[in-house]
């Protein structure tokens, strides 16, 4: 749901349950933090190869991420972000000019429809990683498979096979792994350059791509860091790092269309822009 356009919806909603309006959007964040505190966290896990065993319910411990990943305070619709931008060490993004420019654009309201994942697309790589929902790894043999919860998965072989050929475009690219010792190192190309990284709209294109890396601290915890080198947007690669809390819970069915009660709200907005720009332009 995007934020800044559903905020009459939500706000209507918070007042009914009698809870803070943030609440339905951090929630999800916070109780990677939660359940991970809950007892001492053991050693690494391990499968019988003795690689680490990252199966298990995570959640991301993203600082506000889908908000922007830059360090920001809280504005009128958007919730405040710690940062997570570790490279610059000044935690802003490198961007061109017109990616600046045009991400101010987007954070207006009747952008809002554009955000791909206002219409159930999926959010892509890596912004799959930080969306304030849960989800799942699994790991059979030569794979590793991350289930979200919003009804999209990744499926990461880890058999040394290359990648697709570059004329396929997807939405989540193509992605495959490798070990260096106890990390999981994730190489994702062939990315189709239409999702947005964030709700206020900072900018990927087709010539992104992300090197992850999966490293466990202990048995409740991965330290989640990718780097995403984009040389149409931004002038050098940058890095963004989150820990990934193990959960003691489960996916729940969250059929995107079903649940998806703004994106009609979202067109109202843009097309009363719309009207209101073609009426000034017809004024002699």
């Amino acid at each position: 749901m995007n934020l800044r356009n559903a905020f009459f919806i939500r706000t209507a909603l918070a007042a009914t349950l009698c809870v803070p309006l943030l609440t339905l959007e951090t929630a999800a964040q916070e109780g990677g933090d939660q359940a991970a505190s809950k007892k001492p966290a053991g050693p690494i896990r391990r499968m019988p190869d003795g690689k680490p065993d990252l199966t298990g319910f995570y959640g991301a411990d993203a600082g506000g991420s889908n908000y922007g990943l830059e360090r920001h305070e809280r504005d009128f619709l958007t919730p405040a972000g710690r940062g997570v931008v570790i490279d610059p060490p000044d935690g802003k993004l490198p961007t061109h000019p017109w990616v600046r420019a045009e991400r101010v654009e987007r954070e207006l309201p009747h952008r809002g429809y554009d955000d791909p994942t206002a219409h159930c697309f999926v959010a892509g790589v890596p912004r799959s990683m930080y969306t304030p929902s849960p989800y799942q790894i699994l790991q059979p043999p030569g794979y590793l498979l991350i289930l979200s919860e919003r009804m999209s998965w990744r499926q990461i072989p880890i058999d040394g096979r290359p990648h697709i050929p570059d004329g396929i475009r997807l939405w989540q690219g193509d992605s495959v792994g490798r070990w260096e010792g106890d990390t999981l190192v994730v190489e994702t190309k062939n990315l189709n350059g239409k999702t947005w990284l964030n709700e206020v709209g900072e900018v990927v294109s087709h010539a992104q791509t992300v090197v992850e890396r999966f490293t466990p601290i202990n048995a409740d915890r991965i330290m989640y860091r990718a780097t995403v080198t984009d040389p149409i947007a931004y002038t050098r690669p940058w890095t963004i790092e989150m820990p990934l809390n193990r959960q003691d819970d489960e996916l729940l069915e969250v059929a995107c269309k079903e649940d998806d009660q703004d994106l009609p709200h979202l067109k109202d907005v843009r097309d009363e822009y719309r009207a209101k720009q073609q009426k000034e332009k017809s004024v002699p």
